[in-house]
């Protein structure tokens, strides 16, 4: 009984490791929107527009183009850029990403930043080529807020056989010219976990070898 003391105490400790990482770590510094109704685009040629407005400051900062020759293209607006691949013949396919790559400035190798490129081609009746055909991945971006540069992802459902798909949403750092992860979002529960299970781990390993002494 006489551990019962120290096991409130360290309860007590968890709790308040839990109560602060929560607090700090809830601020966050990454941005993430998901839209109530994902952003479609295609699939039908014509002159199909679709704005992304990444910060929500009413400035387009890039637009899902499908008005040329059934081609989806992500088009960066001013000086916003996006990772791509360059190919055989030179073009440029937007970059599919997994979750977890780094989005730098810094490009990984084989790839480009880039402010024109193609998620898919598409021609009748031929059909569609492109990396993205079938996947949903994370496309690179970086894009202005004032004078800063921002990192960020935008996550692409692309559908099998056709130039249609779906912006399902995004993310970028708060932080001008630091990098993020593909799929990142902010998760201060997650995090305040990790943290308060390494205090009571770390109070388990005191009390085993004070038993060895």
């Amino acid at each position: 009984m006489r551990s019962c003391p120290r096991t409130i105490g360290v309860l007590s400790l968890l709790g308040a490791v839990l109560a602060v990482a929560s607090t700090a770590l809830g601020q966050g510094t990454i941005a993430y929107v998901r839209p109530e109704t994902p952003i479609s685009f295609g699939p039908l040629p014509g002159f199909d527009y679709r704005s992304v407005d990444l910060n929500g400051d009413g400035t387009r900062d890039f637009v899902i183009d499908t008005s040329l020759l059934m081609t989806v293209l992500l088009v960066g607006e001013d000086s916003n850029r996006f990772l791509g691949s360059v190919n055989w013949d030179g073009g440029v396919f937007v970059l599919p990403l997994i979750a977890g790559s780094s989005i730098t400035p810094l490009t990984p190798a084989e790839s480009v930043w880039r402010q024109r490129g193609a998620v898919s081609a598409c021609a009748w009746p031929f059909g569609c080529v492109g990396p993205w055909l079938g996947q949903t991945a994370y496309a690179g971006v970086e894009f202005r807020i004032g004078e800063g540069l921002h990192y960020g992802w935008m996550q692409i459902e692309h559908f099998e056989s056709s130039n249609a798909g779906r912006v399902l949403d995004w993310a970028y750092e708060t932080r001008p010219g630091v990098p993020i992860l593909a799929g990142a979002v902010p998760e201060p529960s997650t995090w305040a976990l990790l943290a308060g299970g390494g205090v009571l781990m770390a109070w388990f390993r005191r009390r085993r070898n004070a038993r060895r002494g």
